[in-house]
């Protein structure tokens, strides 16, 4: 979850010769120094300058170090990395300039790629799975198929590596190759996709037996709002008697677009979030007046272990004011908001500046020890093997509450297919 973007110093020799020999300890990393660096006229211990220290480290390299050095730019990328990773905060992060405008189109709903979303977290195995390949786009047209598992990226691994990693190798320039190598079943293929421009699916419907209308929703971005009302207002036309909208897989987006998509089903003026500051200081988020659908049909939200941050507001804020039924596992566990602060040269930084409750004031988010998350109403597990055989029990049982509520009888047994 975030909001939107705001705008040469002496030296003394010791030269240790035959220091095995002279039966010297010698540290198992690295072995002793050869060289000790004078301290400088002026300097005093335990007084520290960040900006100056760096600026010195910097020199001392550009004139003693032997080897070769990456160039500023990226020695300095390198130190704002360390300078996060320090903090032990997953989402506090360093965006250099590929990095960041590639998270700004998809907060726009467009970016060059292949077209297939992933699964937000590796599988035990660290491969990546594709969740479906969106039609018209060169995944599909190259033969990727839902449920591929990516172990390869221009013939090295991809094992070990986070999924935004992946994301960052598998795109690139419009109009070049990228071949991946992905497992499906007993084969391993090497499949070459040309990159294009791809109109990120925010949502994909249709309109199931019974007149039940579903919504897959892919992510929270600027278009996720008017996605969804244009969806609702069609499914309306063809007589909608119940709503599933599809969370599962969504890593969330923009605050304010899980606000406005929450307030279409939340009645108004109901708390929606409450976004705590640094100081404890709180606010709390209403369903906006006005935006609420009509007429409105009974609704079920599906969640799993990677609905996260925007999906955990609007499923919790859902749950808390009884506007709906949750179906699936406990989502992933993210009640921190990051603040996108671009930088002069085009990178950026994600800082994580507020925490939030869902509106009923529940603290969802995972620490060491607590798992986190928002619960489903109902509990039901997907396993690898109906995911591979495209079943969908969760689909299943959503469909199920809907129809005793509407009062739709299936004249047949269903066996539901993944959307």
């Amino acid at each position: 979850m975030f909001k939107r973007f705001r705008p040469g110093s002496a030296i003394v020799s010791i030269v240790l010769l035959g220091a095995f020999g002279l039966g010297l300890s010698v540290p198992a990393e690295g072995g002793l120094p050869e060289l000790f660096a004078r301290l400088r006229p002026g300097a005093q211990q335990n007084q520290l300058n960040p900006l100056e220290t760096y600026n010195e480290v910097l020199q001392d390299l550009k004139t003693d170090y032997v080897g070769s050095l990456k160039s500023d730019r990226e020695m300095t990328y390198d130190a704002v990395r360390g300078l996060l990773h320090a903090l032990d905060d997953p989402y506090t992060r360093f965006l250099d300039p590929v990095g960041f405008r590639s998270m700004q189109e998809e907060s726009q709903g467009e970016f060059v790629g292949i077209g297939a979303p992933l699964q937000g977290r590796p599988t035990n195995e660290g491969y990546v799975r594709i969740l479906r390949p969106l039609r018209d786009y060169p995944a599909m047209k190259a033969g990727i198929r839902a449920g591929d598992l990516i172990s390869k990226v221009d013939g090295k691994s991809i094992v070990g590596l986070t999924v935004d990693q992946v994301v960052k190798r598998i795109r690139g320039k419009e109009g070049e190759k990228v071949v991946l190598t992905v497992l499906r079943g007993e084969k391993t293929l090497d499949i070459t996709i040309v990159r294009q421009r791809v109109e990120f699916e925010t949502v994909s419907t249709r309109m199931l037996p019974g007149k039940i209308g579903y919504v897959w929703l892919a992510q929270f971005n600027e278009v996720a709002d008017e996605k969804i009302s244009a969806a609702y207002r069609a499914f309306t036309r063809q007589g909608m008697k119940g709503l599933i909208l599809d969370l599962r897989g969504n890593p969330g987006g923009l605050l304010d677009a899980a606000v406005d998509v929450s307030s279409r089903f939340v009645p108004r003026g109901r708390p929606v979030v409450i976004i705590v500051g640094p100081g404890g200081q709180r606010e709390t988020r209403r369903s906006k007046p006005g935006r609420q659908f009509t007429p409105q049909v009974p609704l079920v939200v599906l969640i799993n272990s990677t609905s996260a941050s925007a999906s955990e507001i609007v499923s919790g804020a859902i749950q808390d004011n009884k506007a709906g039924t949750l179906v699936g596992t406990t989502t992933f566990g993210k009640g921190l908001v990051q603040t996108v602060v671009p930088l002069q040269d085009g990178s950026a930084t994600m800082i994580t500046t507020h925490k939030y409750l869902t509106g009923g004031g529940h603290d969802i988010n995972r620490y060491r020890g607590r798992r986190g998350g928002v619960s489903p109403d109902v509990v039901v597990e997907l396993t690898e093997e109906q995911f591979r055989k495209r079943q969908d029990a969760q689909l299943d049982k959503a469909l199920d509450i809907l129809y005793r509520k509407t009062g739709f009888k299936p004249s047949v047994a269903r066996a539901t297919t993944a959307p």
